[in-house]
């Protein structure tokens, strides 16, 4: 996501090269979710002009959706959204179960849909689709979710069930399989049991999810984590009856298995990981409160009009790489502001890590140890403005692993 100073130069030019470039770039398929709210019931017929303006601006080539309300519903978005974005837009046949629902929408001339399966929860029903990409060559599970929402342990208790729902589901996959878990989680934390149940290493790691982003703590309420706040785009209380109070909340994610990490076949390109709209500068704000250094004025009109929900989307490379490269320590954001997170390349033998920061005169500044497989938050505390070095040494039960990379310190 866009971050202040060079950050947002770096970022925002990269989203645009993404963008401008999506439709030619064959080796590469864009996955988007968004909670289009209670679509569409809420006023959904006004706010079909926002939807398309928005995602004619993502161009997705598969795009799930929450919250979608009934067939005629998938067929007016299809209609009149997803149609005017490709021609070749279709979608999978509704689903109708409790409350609202998932659907998929994908190029017909890119994307095979093979079938659907759902998976019955307590609340709401998970979609598992199962596709298959550049011409059949490779095989795509990409599920929807949208868990229970609000605070509470009761909540999370519900939240808890659906996502072992999940989680058993995803380790009856093959070891290895590439899969995609999208949409509203309304997990307010890391270490919420939901968001445990499906990332934690268990006995079985068919099915563990990932963040891409590596991002952990308290996100709820918190403006330290602004740059992956999905919810809500808007401060007041609109018709539509969508959540109010602004950007503060991190709902919205899309989470993968690990295969599609790695360096053989298929892989997410994290970097392209992208919450549209958001530029780190609308904490507890509307999204189009002032200037919006992510997306355009009209885009930002558009989201804060079409949801109470901002998109996420990331690209996939379906070239498949022959050569196996070494897995390699990722910071994110860089460069920082006030904190960042140090993503670990995974291990199922990991053991410990340990990371070790000087500046440009080698001057060891900070030093810690961590038995997190996923990785570490640095904070910046009282460190001046620069450029430093990272040195992470990775034990795991069979081998080391002594990685470097640098980051920089900005404004």
């Amino acid at each position: 996501m866009p971050h202040a100073g060079a950050w947002f130069a770096l970022r925002i030019s990269l989203c645009t090269a993404l963008l401008l470039c999506n439709t030619a770039a064959s080796s590469t398929i864009r996955v988007a979710t968004f909670n289009i709210l209670d679509f569409p019931q809420s006023l959904g017929v006004q706010r079909l002009d926002d939807f398309r303006t928005t995602l004619s601006f993502i161009d997705p080539d598969i795009l799930v959706v929450q919250e979608m309300q009934s067939q005629s519903g998938v067929d007016l978005f299809l209609d009149s959204v997803m149609s005017h974005v490709h021609a070749s837009f279709t979608s999978a046949p509704f689903h109708d179960g409790p409350d609202t629902d998932n659907a998929l929408f994908y190029r017909q001339d890119r994307i095979e849909y093979v079938g659907a399966q759902y998976l019955t929860t307590t609340n709401r029903d998970i979609a598992s689709y199962h596709l298959l990409l550049d011409s059949g060559r490779n095989e795509l599970f990409l599920l929807s979710a949208h868990l229970k929402a609000s605070q509470g342990s009761v909540n999370e208790t519900i939240r808890l069930q659906e996502a072992t729902t999940l989680r058993n589901h995803l380790n009856t996959f093959s070891a290895g399989a590439d899969f995609i878990v999208a949409g509203d989680f309304n997990i307010y934390y890391s270490d919420e049991p939901a968001f445990r149940m499906m990332t934690d290493s268990l006995a079985n790691n068919n099915g563990r999810l990932f963040d891409p982003l590596g991002v952990t703590g308290n996100w709820h309420e918190n403006g330290n984590y602004a740059d992956v706040h999905t919810q809500s785009t808007r401060v007041e209380q609109l018709p539509d009856g969508g959540a109010s109070g602004g950007l503060d909340d991190r709902f919205d994610m899309i989470l993968c298995s690990q295969s599609l990490l790695d360096s053989v076949g298929m892989i997410l390109l994290w970097e392209t990981y992208t919450i549209c709209g958001n530029d780190g500068a609308h904490f507890n704000l509307s999204v189009n409160y002032g200037s919006n250094s992510a997306v355009p004025a009209y885009i930002a009109d558009a989201l804060y009009m079409a949801s109470d929900h901002l998109p996420v989307f990331v690209d996939i490379n379906v070239d498949t790489i022959a050569a196996v490269q070494e897995p390699v320590v990722k910071v994110y954001p860089n460069p920082m502001r006030t904190w960042a997170q140090v993503a670990f390349p995974q291990y199922d033998d990991f053991i410990s890590a340990r990371l070790t920061v000087t500046n440009i005169l080698g001057q060891r500044i900070y030093e810690e140890e961590t038995t997190d497989p996923l990785g570490h938050r640095i904070e910046r505390e009282n460190l001046p403005l620069g450029v430093y070095f990272l040195r992470v040494q990775i034990k795991t039960r069979f081998n080391n692993y002594d990685q470097r990379i640098s980051f920089a310190i900005v404004k």
